[in-house]
């Protein structure tokens, strides 16, 4: 089989393709031949940090076509349609997964879409869940042109909530008015907590999803009212962000964090994406998608999901 490879981390360019013998699946895996890879944020970052193998198949997320099914592995048949997720191995025309993180695909949903679907708007279901998501809520989701954070959106609109979504930048945030975004703010000059505040006639929001961390988590923080639910996503504004804890105190804000990948077997976490998977089935939820790349391409495919201001996954074809 062709795969995707890094011998160090690096940029883009330190992906390249080489042969590798066919895997076989565990007891408990699966074998996919891989129709669609979704390139997640985990991704890039495991690229940029290299692993712990040299050389090393990079990837979350990928979709296809079961191949061969491992000796204690039920519910799963030769030749069906899923979607699937481990740390590593997407980036091929063959990987193995766990069975308790595959996902059957429902019919007529493209097998793009659904590889995009189990991290990001997983991710998403899972953080609101956290947080306790009401209809009455006003949400505050920071990066809400993301994977997770469209997906945050579309969801908690869905539940009745009122959500306000942010961005550095302007473009990518429309287009997401047609998916429930209530209200946008541009971060800049002005910090996001005043402009929710003046939005929220200065009460503040009542549930935060930060997939940023960093400035955004302690602004997000400061635009929450008292008694308000953060939940972190994301930190790729930074791992060792301060939090001031005389603020937790003094405005009763317990923080939660939410890192989907060791619990997505578990039967709960499941339910939440074989919803998402049927919801995009039936029309219900949409995974927006930026641009398609070959894996032949996979360096370009890279480089591109590292752009700014996408509103959407980038899927590779095999």
């Amino acid at each position: 089989m062709r795969a995707a490879v890094i011998d160090a981390g690096g940029g883009p360019e330190a992906l390249r393709l080489a042969e590798f013998p066919d895997p076989r699946p565990g007891e408990s895996d699966v074998l996919v031949r891989v129709e669609a890879i979704s390139i997640e944020g985990g991704d890039l970052a495991s690229r940029q940090n290299g692993g712990a193998l040299r050389p090393h198949v990079l990837g979350y997320a990928a979709a296809g076509t079961v191949v061969e099914v491992g000796r204690a592995v039920e519910g799963f048949d030769v030749g069906q349609r899923v979607t699937t997720f481990a740390f590593e191995g997407s980036h091929a025309e063959l990987r193995v997964a766990p069975a308790a993180t595959t996902f059957a695909v429902p019919d007529g949903l493209d097998l793009g879409v659904a590889a995009a679907i189990s991290c990001g708007p997983g991710t998403a279901a899972l953080a609101l869940g956290l947080g306790r998501l009401r209809d009455t809520d006003t949400v505050l989701v920071t990066g809400a042109a993301g994977g997770v954070g469209n997906a945050a959106v579309q969801i908690a609109a869905a539940a009745g909530a009122r959500v306000i979504g942010t961005s550095r930048r302007r473009h990518g945030l429309g287009p997401l008015t047609d998916l429930g975004l209530s209200h946008y703010v541009v971060t800049g000059d002005t910090p996001a907590s005043i402009q929710v505040r003046a939005l929220t006639g200065g009460r503040g929001a009542d549930l935060l999803i930060d997939t940023v961390g960093g400035d955004a988590l302690t602004d997000g923080l400061a635009a929450l009212a008292d008694g308000g639910r953060p939940v972190m996503v994301g930190v790729i504004g930074g791992f060792n962000t301060p939090i001031d804890a005389g603020m937790l105190l003094a405005h009763r804000l317990t923080v939660t964090g939410c890192f989907l990948g060791p619990v997505m077997g578990e039967p709960g976490t499941r339910a939440l994406i074989d919803n998402l998977l049927s919801g995009s089935a039936e029309g219900r939820f949409v995974v927006p998608i930026d641009a398609t790349f070959a894996l032949s391409d996979i360096a370009a495919a890279h480089h591109h999901a590292e752009k700014a201001g996408k509103l959407g996954r980038v899927i590779v074809r095999t």
